[in-house]
């Protein structure tokens, strides 16, 4: 399934993502989270329902101060992590299920982006991947593996200035990093592209589209990996 917009919602749907809004604008902040992910349940490929309920969260988390904020960084996520890898190899849905679910505890769950992120790229959801890999960095800036990260999303979904960006913040702290080198002379290329003329070079143009889509899920794939625990 595409991502989909609000207004391809069925009406059902649509008056829920509204209460949702109305909630959040009045501070109900618990509300418009609770109604926000009953929408995703059913629609998990609505990128303006996850943004919404993802500034809620965050609102939410803010308020209720910093000790919350550690008490939600304790909960362990390895088995959410190695359960979503099990299950992007046949179904990407499961692993954004998984994700969802660990995220409505902590929204700045680092594994869980990741494999929201994983999963999105799966399913074909590109922005929905940027959304959530721009996430993880947010939450840790100076990771060069998570600017990768967001860059080859980013460069997967068509935004090659952006993904030249991330590259750099990523060589700005480890400036030998290779994955981030290649990224961004890919990025760069795209932009270079871009300014000429794109239907000349149709099949480059595919193909660069195409390793950076495969990319993104082998990076993204690779940190998940590192998080899970070695098995005894």
């Amino acid at each position: 399934m595409p991502e989909v917009a609000v207004t391809a919602l069925e009406l059902r749907l649509q008056k829920q993502v509204e209460s949702a809004r109305v909630a959040f604008e009045r501070g109900r902040y618990d509300h418009a989270v609770e109604t926000a992910a009953a929408v995703l349940r059913e629609q998990p490929s609505c990128l303006p329902v996850r943004k919404l309920m993802r500034a809620a969260q965050l609102k939410l988390a803010a308020g209720k101060g910093g000790l919350f904020g550690r008490m939600l960084s304790s909960v362990s996520s390895a088995p959410f992590v190695l359960g979503g890898n099990l299950q992007l190899k046949d179904k990407p849905q499961n692993a954004v299920t998984a994700a969802d679910k660990l995220l409505l505890a902590d929204p700045n769950n680092i594994s869980a982006l990741t494999l929201l992120g994983q999963g999105a790229s799966a399913l074909g959801w590109l922005e929905t991947a940027v959304f959530a890999c721009e996430a993880a960095r947010s939450c840790e800036p100076d990771r060069p593996d998570l600017n990768l990260s967001h860059g080859l999303a980013l460069l997967a979904a068509g935004r090659a200035r952006e993904a030249v960006q991330a590259a750099q913040d990523a060589l700005r702290v480890q400036p030998n990093h290779a994955e981030a080198q290649t990224l961004l002379r890919n990025a760069s290329i795209a932009v270079t592209m871009a300014k000429g003329n794109w239907e000349t070079e149709g099949n480059y143009r595919g193909k660069l589209n195409d390793e950076a889509k495969a990319a993104a899920l082998e990076q993204a794939a690779r940190l998940s990996s590192k998080q899970t625990p070695p098995q005894d």
